[in-house]
């Protein structure tokens, strides 16, 4: 029997995947949630947002052979992941062919070793980091979540997420019930109304200790009364019998003209948690440990960021007794642990709290030839390159937002002309915008290694060594 649509339905079959990790029929253009590539599918039409229109899945009618069952109830619809739905393997495939698609005519000119991409043994229960969000509907109904995935500003309730440990969920059913059992409202970006903004939950997969951070808003018309805040800290502490669990309250607050301000606050517990790392270097493996703070940065997945950055080090021809620079180093984890074969490090980093949390990584793993500059990456080098006792490194290791390098950093990057660098990104596409770059100043490419760090998602990270070419 035919299939009898209406106008609003439409038969596409889908030829690839977007940059969201969403069913793409390319003439078409138009997205869907859900669907895999090579599979006929009946959609219904949504709205037209910039040149891509939406379409919701309504029925697969040619399955892809990569299609598994999701194990999350929440999937596809979750924003949190895109691609659950899709054999592992099948994932890595396509990861891998993004950063061909990305870095192609680089590959093309400079030959360089293009390693497989390397994924997790168990790709499940990876992440030490979430941030959900509070949300209302115009019913007042409640939600406390991830965003959904095409649905602009809108959260999913989430009952369970096999992307975190099981005390993600557990944390979050009790911060739902704490919240359903006031007048607290969910924060409404337009008007500045409301007083609940994220949910912000840590643990060390190999280290010490969970953190719980709730960010509120700035306006005090809605700030917490202390009766909620402390009923907030005993709902965390049922969560858990980690005597090491530090819960902040973070006052976003925002103005007119004026940056966005934040103010955190600890309520219980100790000041940070402790991540562990096991770095191979020079043939030997060492135990790193590293604190994060609240508003710290430390790569998500640990078991894979411990592999990317041994695989970095690895690459470097010439890190043993060399002086290297550490870009956008955050709490120092790549530069202190380069640090144990290097003759120097010098960090640079913008973050006051990232640099303190340097500071007690250095003091507590021993690490004596390291040293850090607070500040724009841009601006320090240049007052570094003015100083007469400033050595010019013979390698630059850069870990930049996924924006890419800044222009005055990639300038200033040419003009130090190191022997090496080691470019680590979380986006392959500005990655190789630099990388391009920096080979039209004189550098070749000699190493592509994709590292799955997020999977069931489109996120790829990726290290690229380049070398400076010898006249």
């Amino acid at each position: 029997m035919p299939n009898i649509t209406t106008s609003k339905e439409k038969t596409i079959i889908a030829d690839g995947l977007s940059p969201k990790g969403r069913g793409l029929a390319t003439d078409a253009k138009i997205e869907v949630v859900g669907a895999l590539p090579g599979e006929e599918i009946l959609i219904e039409l949504g709205p037209k947002r910039k040149k891509m229109r939406q379409g919701y899945l309504r029925q697969i009618i040619t399955e892809s052979s990569d299609r598994v069952d999701p194990r999350c109830v929440h999937s596809p619809k979750c924003g949190g992941c895109a691609l659950q739905q899709m054999n592992y393997n099948a994932q890595l495939v396509h990861k891998e062919q993004i950063v061909k698609k990305h870095f192609s005519s680089l590959i093309e000119e400079h030959k360089p070793d293009l390693h497989p991409i390397l994924g997790m043994e168990d790709p499940w229960r990876y992440r030490n980091k979430m941030e959900f969000s509070f949300s209302e509907n115009r019913a007042g109904e409640k939600f406390l979540g991830l965003m959904l995935a095409a649905e602009r500003g809108k959260v999913v309730n989430l009952s369970e997420c096999h992307l975190v440990s099981p005390w993600f969920s557990k944390t979050l059913s009790l911060v739902r019930s704490w919240w359903e059992e006031g007048d607290l409202r969910a924060y409404h970006h337009r008007s500045d109304a409301g007083h609940l903004r994220t949910l912000t939950l840590r643990e060390a997969k190999q280290g010490q200790g969970k953190m719980v951070m709730l960010t509120v808003s700035g306006n005090a018309a809605f700030a917490l009364k202390k009766e909620r805040i402390e009923q907030f800290v005993e709902c965390i502490k049922e969560s858990t019998q980690d005597e090491h669990l530090s819960i902040f309250l973070q006052v976003h607050q925002i103005a007119k003209g004026r940056p966005s301000q934040f103010f955190e606050m600890l309520l219980s517990g100790p000041d940070h948690i402790t991540e562990r790392l096991y770095i191979d270097l020079d043939g030997k493996t060492h135990t790193m440990d590293f604190k994060i703070s609240p508003t710290s940065f430390f790569q998500p997945n640990t078991i894979q960021a411990q592999k990317l950055y041994s695989l970095g080090f690895q690459a470097l021809t010439g890190l043993h007794k060399a002086r290297v620079l550490d870009l956008y180093c955050g709490g120092a984890t790549i530069g202190l642990s380069a640090a144990i074969l290097a003759k120097e490090v010098i960090g640079i980093e913008l973050n006051p709290h990232s640099v303190f949390d340097a500071g007690w990584n250095q003091e507590v793993n021993a690490i004596e030839n390291f040293s850090i500059h607070r500040g724009d990456v841009g601006q320090v080098l240049t007052k570094l390159q003015l100083d007469p006792a400033f050595t010019l490194p013979d390698i630059v290791i850069v870990d930049p937002p996924r924006v890419g390098l800044d222009e005055r950093a990639l300038e200033h990057l040419k003009k130090i002309s190191a022997k090496e660098i080691l470019y680590i990104s979380c986006n392959p596409k500005t990655q190789a915008v630099d990388v391009e770059e920096l080979c039209n100043a004189g550098y070749s490419l000699k190493m592509i290694q994709p590292v799955d760090q997020f999977p069931h998602t489109i996120h790829i990270e990726n290290i690229c060594l380049l070398s400076k070419d010898v006249p």
